[in-house]
């Protein structure tokens, strides 16, 4: 085994420490302030909005960005046993908070600062463990474990929040975690050695003006792109009010980052070509991806799945995630073929996903026809991210690595997903009331068919022994269900059938842009940036 430098006590083996860091990791890969599987769940109970659910989740997300820059200051003055016990200590109380507060603004405010502090152990556990994955550090292969590792944590996160809060309770996964965040702090305690370190905050070195412009804009805009079609967008004094203040929070923070000495991050990775390129690419790896909600939608509308078998479904994408690492992880080792013909097969990879459900998404299909989709897109979203998660730092100075790091954790995990979940959202339900104008054109008893549907169901509400008028007000009713799901329906297809042909055409042109003048490229070594 590969020599680690584990803080451990002198009596214990490496491998239990190895066994130790692997025991913190697994609560906080599948720790958030919200949980999305619980949403049903959670909106009936508290009698609160779905998009405070996705506005908590998004919060974590923000709060791991603005947390990434500061940690090394911290790790400086604090040995990792007690950064450890801190952090799980105050995640502890955090979901605890979470599990008892019905009110959603305080969710949100501690889902926040759930993610800023699941930032330093997953820092903490990228330090520890990273020479135990990649021996000679590189960053491809680092990336080949530990991206499908967290990836899946989420996914089983949510399949396992569904099933606690079907069988059970929503604020039963709260206790789960916090049950093995418990387990994670005795192995601390009992494996790690005691170390003193002079405990000396450095105050002057974190930018907390900076942090709080950052944080406010990011939360602002997921505010914005969440609650926009629940509010009616500008006719809410609150998104008016958020979308004037976004552009002068984020004129003033970089304002602050070129005129201090030591910003908070700095801005050069904005102006590598690289980086450009590799943020954008991410966003759209997340815009494809997030059309994960559109099969929810035809899940829950038109073939009736549970809550249960719907979140379910996303632990298909964990042996999408496997498969696409061990394709990145021999293809940089190998480095037999161009990068563009990775990024090219990955998206094509998104193609097929698109061709399949677009095709196969009819009121008769089945829930088994989308596990060959859900792997792809696994497959897909797992080879992109570890590819241009590569590429972005290439040609990178080493001291704007954590700038990188804040700006990819900012683009991938917190605008991208909130502003394409909100697209696809308001597009579907645009096509929606497009479609029901159109089809409601011809549902008229006049038509043959309507009048037979319409017939068959006050017949079976009479002999249910309902009154005429009310029978007839349940087949009315019928009729508006069938033409709300074949709206959806042809609202689903379309916005795939659009995302197919996007995809298609970036899928080409990805194979003749030259990523790399050379077939090989340079070995790039990990670094603590590592997200």
């Amino acid at each position: 085994m590969v020599k680690l430098n584990l803080p451990l006590r002198p009596w214990v083996p490496q491998w239990l420490g190895v066994v130790t860091m692997f025991v913190v990791m697994l609560p906080i890969i599948m720790l958030n302030g919200t949980y999305t599987g619980s949403m049903l769940e959670v909106s009936n109970t508290l009698g609160i909005l779905s998009e405070d659910i996705t506005m908590g989740y998004y919060a974590a997300a923000a709060g791991m960005a603005v947390a990434y820059p500061i940690i090394p200051k911290i790790r400086a003055i604090a040995t990792p046993k007690t950064l450890l016990l801190t952090d799980l200590l105050l995640q502890i109380i955090l979901s605890f908070v979470c599990a008892q507060v019905g009110n959603m603004d305080i969710t949100i405010i501690c889902s926040f600062f759930i993610g800023f502090l699941k930032a330093f152990i997953m820092l903490e556990f990228i330090i520890q463990i990273r020479p135990f994955f990649s021996p000679k550090n590189v960053r491809s292969e680092f990336y080949a474990y530990f991206y499908p590792i967290v990836f899946s944590g989420g996914q089983i996160s949510m399949a396992l929040t569904a099933q606690l809060a079907y069988y059970y309770q929503w604020q039963y996964m709260y206790y789960f975690t916090i049950l093995l965040m418990l387990i994670a702090i005795i192995f601390i305690l009992l494996f790690f050695r005691y170390a003193k370190r002079p405990m000396r905050i450095p105050y002057k070195d974190i930018d907390g003006r900076s942090m709080f412009i950052i944080a406010a804009a990011l939360l602002f805009s997921i505010y914005v792109f969440t609650y926009g079609k629940t509010l009616d967008w500008f006719d809410s004094t609150k998104i008016k009010v958020y979308v004037f203040a976004i552009p002068l929070l984020i004129y003033l923070f970089v304002q602050r980052q070129r005129t201090q000495e030591k910003p908070y991050v700095s801005l050069k990775p904005l102006h590598h070509h690289k980086s450009i390129i590799g943020y954008t690419f991410m966003v759209l790896v997340m815009f494809f991806s997030a059309s994960s909600s559109l099969i929810t939608n035809y899940l829950n509308s038109i073939i009736k799945v549970d809550s249960v078998h719907a979140n379910s479904l996303s632990l298909l994408l964990i042996p999408g995630f496997i498969m696409g690492a061990i394709i990145c992880f021999w293809w940089f080792r190998w480095q037999r073929w161009r990068f563009r013909f990775l990024i090219s097969g990955g998206m094509f990879c998104y193609v097929i996903y698109l061709a399949i459900l677009y095709f196969g998404v009819t009121p008769y299909s089945t829930y088994e026809m989308l596990y060959l989709p859900v792997f792809l897109r696994g497959l897909a979203m797992m080879s992109l991210f570890i590819a241009f998660g590569v590429y972005v730092v290439e040609d990178l100075d080493p001291k704007l690595m954590l700038s990188n790091a804040f700006f990819l954790i900012s683009f991938r995990s917190v605008l991208a997903p909130a502003i394409s979940a909100s697209f696809f959202s308001n597009a579907l339900y645009h096509l929606q009331m497009k479609g029901i104008n159109t089809l409601s054109e011809n549902m008229v008893l006049t038509n043959p068919v309507t009048s037979t549907r319409y017939t068959q169901a006050l017949n079976n509400a009479l002999t249910q022994g309902h009154g005429y008028n009310e029978a007839s007000q349940i087949a009315t009713n019928s009729l508006y269900t069938i033409l709300q799901q074949q709206s959806l329906l042809l609202g689903i297809k379309t916005i795939i059938g659009y995302l197919l042909i996007t995809a298609l055409v970036i899928a080409i042109v990805s194979a003749f842009i030259p990523f790399h003048k050379t077939l090989k490229v340079a070995v790039v070594k990990t670094g603590d940036d590592m997200v």
